[in-house]
């Protein structure tokens, strides 16, 4: 299962080195400047708070990611020498994810795990592996796993594919 998070790893690793910008061409064929971020990897007592937190063992491909970095920002825009942060896509560390979730008051075995231009929550279902975009309190279910959201976010040109 954890095949396609190994593989948007890599292409992280070889495409996208920490704070160098790329040019992307977006889904509307406008060109930007983009940089990814990434944290150090999480640690096991993170991993473990955070499956204490949703009383489950979090999926294989969510722990993945967190043991390559625990939490980034995947394609923020770079102008002028600056990051802005909102347009890209923020994975949150194991303890924004856990303050983020009690915040939004989810329901058990949920995580927020990250967010995109500040207003589609990015949630993981942990007992079933499915992500959900919350908008304003409305909940879409996209019956993806954590790999292939990320996968088809990176591939879309960080578009919001789930509105397609």
């Amino acid at each position: 299962m954890t095949e396609v998070i190994n593989k948007v790893l890599k292409n992280l690793e070889n495409n996208y080195k920490p704070n160098a910008p790329v040019e992307l061409e977006s889904a509307d064929g406008e060109i930007c400047n983009v940089v990814c971020e990434y944290n150090l990897p999480a640690t096991k007592e993170d991993l473990e708070s955070l499956e204490k937190y949703v009383n489950a063992t979090i999926p294989e491909d969510y722990k993945v990611f967190l043991n390559a970095y625990n939490g980034a920002r995947l394609l923020a825009t770079y102008e002028e020498g600056m990051i802005i942060k909102a347009e890209g896509l923020e994975l949150f560390d194991v303890a924004n994810a856990i303050d983020n979730s009690r915040n939004l008051d989810l329901e058990a075995k949920d995580i927020a795990v990250g967010i995109f231009l500040d207003d589609y929550w990015i949630v993981l279902n942990a007992t079933e592996n499915i992500i959900s975009v919350w908008e304003y309190g409305e909940k879409t279910d996209l019956n993806l796993r954590f790999e292939q959201f990320v996968d088809r976010f990176m591939n879309s040109g960080r578009h919001a594919f789930w509105l397609d």
